[in-house]
């Protein structure tokens, strides 16, 4: 799968803010991953925030710190997120069987980032369901100018914020 590819399968559903036209083969590469440890689900990055007192806040910020996949499960949402991870977490509760989920991930570096289905992921975390996640990660430049907020991601992973 080339980043054409990737654009194809996953540019419609990812709002995500990404500079499309800064990726090409060129600086970006597709590959996947599975993961399937609580642990490495857990350590994704989603593309939501928190400000300095822990309440739900925007990207743009430079003080306001990414949540991972089990930070944001451990977080109260606003009404419309909490209702929503809700409703995942209980069409799960009685699932015996492992939970698949194909999810597209922006790689910077060693960071990776959930830009499409963090409800589905963060529900199923929340849950505590048996998970099973193929990553299909665009693995780029690492710049805030093609995705927004990979520098408080950096600055996260590094003590920072």
């Amino acid at each position: 799968m080339d980043v054409s590819d990737f654009k194809t399968l996953f540019g419609d559903s990812i709002r995500t803010w990404l500079d499309w036209d800064a990726l090409d083969d060129e600086n970006a590469r597709v590959e996947d991953l599975v993961l399937s440890a609580r642990e490495d689900v857990g350590e994704l990055y989603t593309v939501w925030h928190v400000d300095p007192e822990g309440n739900p806040g925007e990207w743009s910020p430079p003080q306001h710190r990414p949540l991972t996949i089990a930070q944001a499960a451990g977080t109260t949402w606003p009404d419309d997120r909490q209702e929503k991870l809700d409703r995942i977490g209980e069409e799960l509760a009685d699932d015996d069987e492992p939970v698949q989920l194909t999810v597209p991930a922006y790689r910077a570096d060693d960071s990776l980032v959930v830009l499409d289905s963090n409800h589905r992921i963060v529900g199923a975390y929340r849950a505590e369901a048996d998970l099973r996640v193929l990553l299909v990660v665009l693995a780029g430049p690492a710049s805030s100018l093609i995705l927004p907020g990979l520098a408080q991601v950096e600055n996260d992973r590094a003590g920072r914020i």
